[in-house]
């Protein structure tokens, strides 16, 4: 596979990401809540994991995947960005994506168990429904630092390259520095910020958007694999 289409199936890589995790929105819909809020009762996170147990199963098949695509995406940026493979940027960049996807496996596990009907049938057994989905809550917004670890070597590398606009690069800070403030999200006990209201997941959204954004952009970059001119031979003097 030539270099430029490995780039170009990364790119389409990073929009699927984007669409797949816009797809988690439409399984678990109900007014402007998608998922259980702390702050809920114990018998609210059993009456929505009762209502939404195949929505809640479609949400951990679709982030799997998207995340599994997202390693795509990201080792494509690094050549987008002419990065060496013994970069310390392209290590951040490949080891964040790669952590995403096994922190993304351990969230969607325990969340597969809270929709269990030994859990959600029992009203004994909500109370550690309620502590399996609070360690979903503290491990999928302790990934939020390795995410902005992710923008923020991005972002140094597409200033320091100059191989995509500069836009990507400061949208990239901008949104590295909002996901990472957004760890502190986990702390918040209740309110409209509170863990997995909508409000609060705006820094996982802002790093899909980015990265379907740089995907777009990728998809533009002129072919690197074009043949010299006709008539003429590569120069090979010095």
């Amino acid at each position: 596979m030539s270099e430029t289409t490995q780039i170009r199936v990364g790119a389409w890589a990073g929009i699927a990401n984007l669409l797949l995790s816009l797809a988690v929105l439409l399984t678990t819909r109900d007014s402007w809540k998608f998922w259980p809020v702390r702050g809920d009762s114990d018998a609210e996170y059993a009456a929505w994991f009762d209502q939404h147990s195949a929505g809640a199963f479609a949400q951990t098949f679709s982030t799997n995947i998207g995340a599994l695509l997202g390693i795509w995406f990201a080792f494509s940026l690094t050549r987008a960005l002419r990065l060496p493979h013994d970069s310390l940027l392209s290590f951040i960049i490949r080891t964040s994506a790669t952590t995403i996807v096994a922190g993304m496996l351990v969230v969607n596990a325990m969340f597969s168990v809270t929709s269990t009907p030994q859990f959600i049938d029992t009203p004994e057994s909500w109370p550690l429904l309620r502590a399996f989905t609070e360690a979903c809550l503290h491990t999928f917004y302790g990934l939020l630092s390795v995410f902005a670890f992710f923008l923020l070597a991005a972002a140094a590398a597409i200033h320091r390259g100059r191989e995509l606009p500069a836009w990507t690069g400061w949208t990239a800070l901008a949104a590295g520095l909002v996901t990472l403030a957004g760890s502190a999200v986990s702390l918040v006990r209740s309110g409209w910020l509170a863990p997995l209201s909508l409000p609060a997941v705006t820094p996982f959204f802002l790093f899909w958007l980015w990265v379907a954004s740089v995907s777009v952009v990728m998809l533009r970059l002129p072919s690197r694999d074009l043949p010299p001119p006709s008539g003429r031979s590569p120069d090979v003097s010095g």
